[in-house]
């Protein structure tokens, strides 16, 4: 991936992503910016050639909670947000340990039982 920024009258950032498709935006340009259709749609491209997953799971308080998926690699991105409150919901539970082709573990803080979601993103350097 790349990604390039160039700041004059304009700002305009270009980079590759996806099978090498350009994206491209121009500040004050006025564009229609992508809809959530398009963002979903972007989504499901990158699942669709194994560079995303996502999911859930519920927080167990402190406890170690595992999160089996087998897209997980050892350069994998991980973004954990809240979905459901469940107990006291204190900071985002912490990734804890990843294994390739596996999945990985986090933890929370005490009392919490939320179900958060996750979204795997894979890249090669």
């Amino acid at each position: 991936m790349t990604i390039s920024y160039t700041r004059g009258a304009k700002g305009t950032v270009a980079g590759e992503l996806i099978n090498q498709q350009p994206i491209n935006y121009v500040a004050g340009t006025p564009t229609a910016a992508p809809g959530p259709s398009d963002a979903y749609a972007s989504f499901q491209k990158m699942v669709s050639h194994g560079m995303a997953s996502s999911g859930t799971f519920t927080a167990n308080g402190t406890s170690t909670v595992t999160v089996a998926d087998v897209n997980m690699t050892t350069t994998s991105i991980v973004l954990i947000s809240l979905k459901t409150v469940g107990g006291t919901v204190g900071a985002i539970p912490t990734l804890k340990t990843i294994t390739a082709g596996t999945g990985f573990t986090v933890a929370g803080t005490a009392s919490d039982t939320s179900v958060y979601n996750y979204v795997i993103f894979n890249y090669s350097a």
